[in-house]
């Protein structure tokens, strides 16, 4: 609404029928009179990473509310015609209050590390890069497979060497794997995180490729992002300082 406008919130209880046994519904509805948007954009507005806002969107937004939607067996349901503003309505089943408390296990502490991030998707690097920045990180990105073993290379040689890479697998040239390859060559002990569409399959078949710590699935998780950073950190601290320099600079 970049005019200013109205932005209504609404919530509804529809009971379950008599005799039935599904659940009732609890409604939200969220309803602005801004631009709206086109059909094309109301039917991809879910999809990760598409955003209409250029380099100022991420296009994690709605993807993420989504998410949270899916987990809570919810609908949504997006209404939208340009010039006619804007209405998500959020569905949930009813179910029974509750006094039980689960407890929520606290955040692992994680010092700032350097980490670069390997991608030919500009979108997704700076997404991640965003990210891992706002939880304190000092973030380098690299386009390409070939750029990213470079980079890796040349801060290899500085006081300062990265503490993780994270690449993704599917790359034209130099894929992933070469990625991995390389940095183990170099550093056997830096951690390698692979970024894949097909994640969840290789974690759950078994088919981590070599040189690589761990899978995630593409886009990842930021839960799962942030559980591997302090998996890898860790595994990577317990090693002897004799492993973290490599074979050819061992005297």
């Amino acid at each position: 609404m970049p005019e200013g406008g109205i932005l209504s919130l609404q919530t509804r209880l529809t009971p379950s029928a008599a005799g039935s046994e599904a659940p009732g519904l609890v409604q939200l509805e969220i309803e602005d009179t801004g631009i709206g948007m086109d059909e094309d954009t109301r039917q991809h507005c879910l999809e990760p990473f598409f955003t209409t806002k250029g380099e100022r969107g991420t296009g994690l937004g709605l993807p993420m509310v989504f998410g949270v939607v899916e987990r809570h067996s919810a609908d949504i349901v997006i209404e939208s015609a340009v010039g006619r503003g804007t209405t998500v309505r959020l569905t949930f089943p009813q179910t029974a209050s509750t006094s039980l408390t689960v407890p929520v296990p606290a955040p692992v502490p994680l010092p700032p590390l350097r980490i670069l991030v390997v991608d030919d998707d500009p979108l997704l690097l700076k997404s991640l890069r965003d990210i891992l920045e706002s939880d304190g990180h000092i973030v380098k990105t690299a386009n390409s497979g070939t750029e990213g073993i470079n980079a890796f290379h040349a801060e290899r040689e500085g006081t300062d060497p990265f503490a993780v890479v994270i690449t993704d697998l599917g790359m034209p040239y130099v894929d992933g794997r070469k990625v991995a390859a390389a940095v183990k060559s170099d550093s056997p002990a830096t951690p390698v995180i692979m970024l894949t569409g097909w994640g969840q399959r290789m974690s759950a078949e078994g088919d981590i490729p070599p040189h690589v710590d761990r899978v995630l699935s593409k886009p990842p998780k930021l839960r799962e992002l942030r559980d591997a950073l302090v998996q890898c950190s860790t595994s990577a601290a317990s090693q002897p300082l004799r492993e973290l320099i490599p074979p050819s600079r061992q005297l």
